[in-house]
């Protein structure tokens, strides 16, 4: 399959090429080429015009198993998993996906809430991989590893009996030998890359923000397994203690970071450690409708925001990532931009946070991030200059073509 861009203003972080040619060829970019050279055939044209061409977002932390569709329950959205068989959950994870790729959004790294035999980020990601549905690339995580009375623990109701095998609840993991169990289990269950719930947090209920969950010891497990396995790892974490245990361990990716200082960042900077700030949930989250959820927010949000200025001054790398689930819903994941800026990131850096620097969080910025030969076609285009009007992506109805795998799976203006 063979699919032509003519007429572009292409751009990535490398910088801006007028008026420049992109042929794909089977999923992939096979050159990128200016007006004056032979134009080859192709199955597909799209004349752009001089719109803007641009590598496809990525998105770094989104919940996808999520009720969605017409006459919602009103269960909150553990019990709602809780009750709901895998499958049709699948349905719910594939139409949150879809959402999500329409706003322009070509990758996206599920970072828990599925089931703990059957996870559903596996199950969907498996299916858009052989062409049996259209989606977003998935990163899946088949499940978050939790301590007995952590985040992911009490993210499910208290008085329901922890029983994995029938799909109620996580099987908690506690103590270096069974984080290291944990690893390989969702290692054999499909996960590209582990999630740890490293402190309390917002919307589980009983515990408290600060709260540490595991020791060094522990971290440090789940790490060395995680690489040995080629995988990398990610921590929740909403407290500065929960913050210095993951930069000791080495986590790849802090996820929020609460707490995290200039010292603290500094030694990110050093270790190559990426944060994940996801401004815009804490910030909504203080006007919450559950009482509790907005306490904690409340008690969060001058550390959340301390340490997203520190990780600006220090020069930590950073990527998107939104928490959808609650504050966003999915499609909705260019609002972050919004707090991002507000919070005083360049335009230019928010732009890098969505393509080139979440490949490399990924470890995958030799295949994608940038428009190159040789690289993975994940596109969409845009009406104007995105750098020059970033907050022209915190809307799907702006993003006027996706391609994703090489198929145009968008188009509304060509």
């Amino acid at each position: 399959m063979k699919v032509l861009f003519k007429n572009a203003n292409i751009i990535d972080s490398n910088g801006v090429k007028d008026e420049h040619n992109v042929l794909v060829v089977d999923g992939k970019i096979a050159e990128v080429f200016g007006n004056t050279e032979v134009m080859p055939e192709a199955d597909e044209v799209y004349d752009l015009n001089g719109k803007w061409l641009m590598p496809g977002m990525t998105d770094m932390h989104s919940h996808l198993n999520a009720e969605t569709g017409l006459n919602k329950s009103s269960m909150t959205g553990a019990l709602w998993r809780m009750v709901t068989p895998s499958p049709e959950k699948a349905m719910h994870f594939l139409c949150n996906a879809q959402k999500t790729l329409n706003a322009g959004f070509t990758t996206v790294r599920n970072c828990g809430h599925v089931t703990y035999y059957t996870p559903e980020d596996v199950a969907v990601r498996n299916a858009i991989n052989k062409d049996v549905v259209v989606g977003p690339n998935i990163i899946a995580c088949a499940g978050f590893i939790t301590m007995t009375c952590g985040h992911g623990d009490l993210s499910f109701p208290r008085y329901v009996r922890r029983l994995p095998e029938y799909n109620l609840g996580e099987r908690c993991f506690d103590g270096p030998w069974e984080v290291v169990e944990g690893v390989r289990e969702k290692i054999r269950n499909g996960a590209d890359f582990i999630k740890v719930m490293a402190s309390g947090g917002m919307g589980s209920s009983g515990d408290e923000p600060d709260w540490p969950n595991y020791t060094v010891e522990e971290l440090r497990a789940i790490v060395e397994e995680a690489h040995a396995l080629k995988r990398r790892t990610s921590a929740h974490t909403h407290c500065r203690e929960a913050s210095i245990r993951c930069i000791e361990a080495g986590i790849d990716t802090i996820e929020h970071g609460c707490g995290l200082s200039d010292d603290l960042c500094e030694t990110m900077v050093k270790k190559g450690l990426f944060l994940i700030p996801t401004m815009r949930v804490v910030n909504i989250c203080t006007s919450s409708k559950d009482p509790e959820e907005a306490r904690k927010a409340s008690l969060l949000i001058e550390d959340h925001n301390n340490a997203f200025k520190s990780a600006l001054r220090t020069g930590v790398k950073m990527a998107y990532g939104t928490d959808t689930i609650n504050a966003l819903k999915p499609g909705e994941n260019g609002l972050e931009i919004l707090d991002l800026r507000e919070g005083g990131m360049s335009s230019k850096h928010v732009f890098d946070c969505l393509t080139v620097n979440a490949a490399e969080a990924l470890g995958k910025q030799d295949v994608t991030g940038l428009i190159k030969k040789g690289y993975n076609a994940d596109l969409i285009v845009v009406e104007e200059n995105p750098v020059d009007n970033i907050e022209l992506l915190t809307l799907a109805s702006n993003v006027k073509i996706v391609m994703v795998r090489g198929k145009v799976v968008k188009n509304i203006c060509c």
